[in-house]
Parts: structure tokens; C-alpha cells; sequence
């Protein structure tokens, strides 16, 4: 089961840059055909516009058992809208004590939203509502002789307990998904798409199951989704002190699986042996 947002094709839009040029192509041959018979030199040549391409990335991997509990996370790439600026006191923004986080409730501006988190004070992240000196970031802030102070602000990043909670959240999902599908054997969802990100699983014969998040575009994350099975395989079950069901810290098993990520961001697929 997927969920997926209906797109303009790249040959739709292709034909319309390719007649778009043509059209440019000649209306540049006629203006220059006139300045010959004026006498004028041909006009300057426009310089080309680059287009940067957002490079595509592999944001995170799960890995969820058979009962759904996590027993494995990396956070390979996670970007992220982040707004730094220098306050002078007093501090013209609303914070207040969300979840063990220091949150913005009110005066966004600049690119800093109500909802974003303080992620650091001065260049030094801070740890939930302590700053890296251990004092809170709340008294820290009403404090006058601090200022001026640099404040960098961001979305929250995900603790291990949360992280925990939407991977059990998702295993539901997705036993929900098979039990709705009108076909018998239903593999349940394979990807939810979104604006920013997509969402890809894939579930072994027994249970497990491998989730990988990322960009739009990315492509070959089927390959990728297959060959963490064979790097769980290899470097997991097959290590000795390993014990199923329970979370993976196995070295051998962080060092390929990272390997393969960049792998999959460079190539986009696995062939053969690779």
C-alpha cells in the first residue's frame, strides 16, 4: 500500500523548456538579423543560468521486530530549517517548558517558527532544558548579564523515547494496512510519500522489519532495503553474541550499513555482489 501525490512528468516538462528555447532561438536570429542591416554589432550573449540540484539523501534507518519494538536507529542525514541570531536583552521572543524543551510560543520571525526548539546557546548545544553548563536555558536567558547571546533555533530533534513510540506506532500501522487490504497476503505498506520525504519498508518472512526514510527522488532504495537484509544477516545473526529480537550493537553491522548508505546516495542501486 502506497500513498503517493500525483506529479507533472519530466517529458511534459521538458517539451515545454525545449519549445520555450526554440521560441528564444528565434527571436534571438531576428533582433540579430536587424542589427546587421543597422550596422549595430550582435548582442552581448546572455550568460547561462545554473540551476542547483539539491543533492538527494538517505535521512535515517529503522530496523523493528517482529512485536514492534525498535532495535535498531542511524540517523544518516537530517536537515534541517535552522535560524541562529544575536539577542540583546530583553529577549523579544516567548519561550516555554515543552517535553523537557525549551520551545518558542510566541514572535517568530526571521525563520524562527512558534514550535521550534533552542538547539544552542553561543555555538554550544544544549541537552533538553540545561544548557552545556548545566544551568537552565529559562534562567539562563532572564539573566541580563548574559546578554548579548547568540541563540541557534530548530525543529526538535526526536528523543530515543519517542523514537520508540513511532516505531511501535508504525508496526500498528502497518498490521492495519494488511487486515484492510481486500487480497489475502497483503505485504502491507511498502511506502508513504510526502512533500519532503518518503517513507520505504520492507518485511522478512519473519517479522522484521526494515524501514528507510528518504529524499523524494532518491532512487534504488528497493536494492537498498534488500541489501540491510543481507548486511542484518551477515553481520547480525550470524554474530554469536547477538540474540534475536533484541537491539543490534554490532560494529561490523554500523560500519557496512553505513557503507552501504553512501552507496545507495552515490549509485542509487546494488548489483551483483556489491
Amino acid at each position: 500500500m502506497a500513498l503517493r501525490n500525483s506529479t507533472l512528468s519530466g517529458p511534459a516538462i521538458a517539451r515545454t523548456e525545449c519549445a520555450g528555447a526554440a521560441g528564444g532561438a528565434r527571436r534571438g536570429r531576428r533582433a540579430g538579423s536587424r542589427d546587421r542591416d543597422s550596422g549595430a554589432g550582435p548582442p552581448p550573449k546572455a550568460e547561462p543560468r545554473v540551476r542547483a540540484a539539491a543533492a538527494m539523501a538517505i535521512f535515517s534507518v529503522y530496523v523493528v521486530n517482529k512485536a514492534g519494538g525498535l532495535i535498531y536507529q542511524l540517523d544518516s542525514y537530517a536537515p534541517r530549517a535552522e535560524a541562529e541570531k544575536t539577542f540583546s536583552y530583553p529577549l523579544d521572543l516567548l519561550l516555554k517548558l515543552h517535553d523537557e524543551r525549551v520551545l518558542v510560543a510566541f514572535g517568530q520571525r526571521d525563520g524562527i517558527r512558534v514550535g521550534h526548539a533552542v538547539l544552542a546557546i553561543n555555538g554550544a548545544d544544549v541537552n533538553g532544558k540545561y544548557t552545556a553548563d548545566g544551568k537552565e536555558v529559562l534562567e539562563y536567558l532572564g539573566n541580563p548579564a548574559n546578554y548579548p547571546v547568540s541563540i541557534r533555533f530548530g525543529r526538535p530533534r526526536l528523543t530515543s523515547n519517542e523514537k520508540l513510540m513511532l516505531a511501535s506506532m508504525f508496526h500498528s500501522l502497518f498490521a492495519i494496512g494488511s487486515q484492510l487490504s481486500p487480497e489475502q497476503g497483503s505485504s502491507g505498506i511498502e511506502m508513504l510519500e510526502t512533500d519532503t520525504f518518503k517513507l520505504h519498508c520492507f518485511q522478512t518472512l519473519t517479522g522484521i522489519k526494515f524501514v528507510v526514510l528518504a529524499d523524494p527522488r532518491q532512487a534504488g532504495i528497493d536494492s537498498l532495503l534488500r541489501k540491510i537484509y543481507e548486511i542484518y544477516s551477515d553481520f547480525a545473526l550470524k554474530n554469536p553474541f547477538y540474540s534475536l529480537e533484541m537491539p543490534i550493537r554490532c560494529e561490523l553491522f554500523d560500519q557496512n550499513l553505513k557503507l552501504a548508505l553512501e552507496v545507495a546516495e552515490k549509485a542509487g542501486t546494488f548489483g551483483p555482489g556489491s
